[in-house]
């Protein structure tokens, strides 16, 4: 009941489109009605008089049921327009929304979230919410209203047949949907996560087909494919048995249902109680009436599964997120580490323990360190995308939990007290993890820096040695790239990630392993124009790094091991052994 309230509350900015759809859904439910039971009535009159001669006014009848064909024609059509409006943007919505929520945990909790499985639940799951409104609150809506008026109408004819009809409407509209939702919630889960399994399955097998095809595995990943296809049919096949089996109950008491009014008029009829039209038009109104619950099985087969995407999709945003609290831009300065330790979200133990650093306005510094050292998170910690001074707060349970001590300040400002934008203003980030769009090579430098001239995109590109290239293709800087960066080499993608850094506008630049799949003259090269770059705009540089080359030219090395610092100095201090033992130095080196 929490998950269907949250989401209903989700959908308010729709809620008057929805609410109009409803009426308007009520209003041609009704129009229906109402036209099968007169035109019946006018019909059988007409009939009457036909073969008794008596003089009859058909105006009247005529204009009513016109007016109600107008009506009906009408109402369905902005009815059909309103309410599927009303979806479409409730469904672009909610995709804004969970992407608004779920952009902040992407840094933090990317390695939790693979690509396949996220595609599965801000693509599939948010399609099956498109039944949430039109199959399943539109048919409450007009169930819950459209039912009294009909009873009543009724009731004006036979009380007796109105409350013979209330129950038959609400064996309908109440057990079968019933009977439907307790038969249906396990196999609609599990159509929820056999349609999550196979989005991911595909999208992780086209990711990875050059690797299936190489160790000859492709033919097992098809049958796992097609095994789960097997399964996610054969539930959707259950599920539809369900469904035709309840719309044969309910076409059954539809005509029990007309039978026993029958019954029940025909001695009126005899006494004279009741006339042979009014006879005909009350059983054509009792047949017509169940369209008022008639989608009321299928509404509540489908609640379970609109239930389980939406748990899905609240599973991913109500993790623990950082709460940006900054109100201050960020100042050009000297960035300290202040006896600073940091853990991840129900981690027991610490990723980076008591780090002691400084890094000085235009200081160029290295860290090394093994895999799992804590290089990463101390640079992620410093673009601001995990917490560093409060909390993370749960939406789940409104709580919050220490993830770090000590401080992180520039300039003399903690870390957590500056706004992101500026944040992310003053450092730049080059990652391993890079991503080229489908774009242009021009369009791809300008996500850094969306005013940036031709020619200052090309004195990037120079420093990094792909001006040549960008010369011989035929269209230059407008060539168009695919999908992450197809057309380019891995070095020249590396690079071209290298000059959108540079052409950042920002006062730290940290790159991480910045050379990695270059050859060695375009590494010496590169790391030469990027040490003078930085020198002449007077940047700070971090760089994540184990080429001795680059370690050379480096104010600063430091070295991490297990989370912590465990040695500071340059290149020659760690070497000779002033600063710390130079053959964990040395054999780290060697190592990578």
């Amino acid at each position: 009941m929490k998950i269907f309230i949250r989401l209903v509350s989700l959908l308010k900015p729709q809620l008057p489109l929805m609410l109009l759809g409803g009426l308007l859904s009520v209003i041609t439910v009704l129009a229906n009605i109402s036209l099968l039971a007169v035109s019946g009535w006018f019909i059988t009159l007409m009939a009457l008089a036909g073969t008794t001669g008596m003089t009859v006014n058909y105006f009247t009848p005529a204009a009513i049921i016109r007016f109600l064909a107008i009506v009906r024609t009408a109402g369905r059509y902005a009815e059909r327009m309103l309410t599927h409006r009303a979806t479409f943007n409730a469904l672009a919505h909610l995709r804004h929304y969970f992407y608004q929520q779920l952009e902040p945990l992407l840094p933090y909790y990317r390695v939790d979230l693979r690509s396949g499985d996220l595609l599965a639940r801000l693509q599939q799951d948010i399609d099956n919410l498109d039944n949430f409104y039109l199959r399943v609150l539109l048919p409450m809506m007009v169930a819950l209203i459209s039912v009294p008026i009909v009873c009543y109408a009724l009731a004006q004819f036979s009380p007796v047949i109105a409350w013979l009809m209330l129950s038959a409407l609400l064996v309908v509209a109440v057990i079968f949907p019933l009977i439907s939702y307790v038969a249906s919630i396990k196999l609609s889960q599990q159509k929820t996560q056999l349609e999550s399994h196979l989005t991911e399955a595909l999208v992780n097998g086209i990711g990875a087909i050059k690797t299936l095809l190489v160790y000859q595995v492709g033919i097992q990943y098809q049958r796992t494919i097609a095994s789960i296809t097997k399964q996610y049919f054969e539930v959707r096949y259950r599920l539809v048995k369900i469904n035709a089996a309840l719309t044969a109950l309910t076409f059954l008491l539809i005509n029990l249902s007309a039978l026993a009014c029958l019954f029940i008029l025909i001695p009126q009829l005899a006494t004279g109680d009741v006339d042979i039209k009014s006879l005909v038009a009350v059983i054509l109104l009792v047949l017509v009436s169940f369209e008022t619950v008639s989608s009321m099985p299928l509404a509540m087969q489908l609640l379970p599964q609109s239930m389980a995407s939406a748990t899905r999709l609240f599973a991913i945003i109500d993790k623990d997120k950082p709460v940006d609290i900054g109100t201050e831009v960020v100042k050009h300065g000297d960035i300290h580490f202040e006896n600073f330790t940091f853990s991840y979200p129900e981690q027991k133990i610490a990723t980076l323990f008591d780090i002691n650093l400084s890094i000085k306005t235009g200081e160029k510094v290295a860290i090394i360190g093994a895999s799992g050292a804590g290089k990463s998170t101390l640079i992620n910690l410093l673009m601001g995308f995990w917490p560093t001074g409060l909390a993370l707060t749960s939406l789940a349970s409104d709580s919050t939990s220490e993830l770090a001590k000590g401080r992180i300040t520039i300039a003399g400002t903690e870390l957590s007290l500056l706004k992101q934008g500026s944040l992310r203003e003053h450092i730049a980030l080059m990652s391993q993890q890079g991503y080229l769009f489908d774009a242009s090579i021009a369009d791809n430098l300008r996500l850094a820096k969306s005013d940036a001239t031709e020619q200052e995109m090309r004195e990037v590109c120079q420093l990094v040695n792909l001006s040549s290239f960008i010369d011989s293709l035929p269209t230059g800087l407008d060539t168009w790239l695919g999908a992450t960066g197809t057309g380019l080499s891995g070095g020249q993608a590396q690079r071209l990630q290298i000059a959108q850094l540079l052409l950042r506008p920002a006062k730290v630049l940290i790159l991480d392993e910045p050379t990695k799949g270059l050859d060695r003259l375009n590494e010496e090269a590169i790391m030469s124009n990027i040490l003078a770059y930085v020198k002449l705009h007077q940047q700070t540089l971090l760089v994540i790094t184990h080429k001795p080359l680059m370690l050379e030219q480096m104010d600063k090395i430091v070295v991490m091991e297990n989370g912590r610092v465990v040695a500071q100095g340059s290149h020659q201090q760690l070497v000779s052994g002033e600063v710390s033992d130079k053959r964990y130095y040395q054999n780290l080196l060697n190592y990578f």
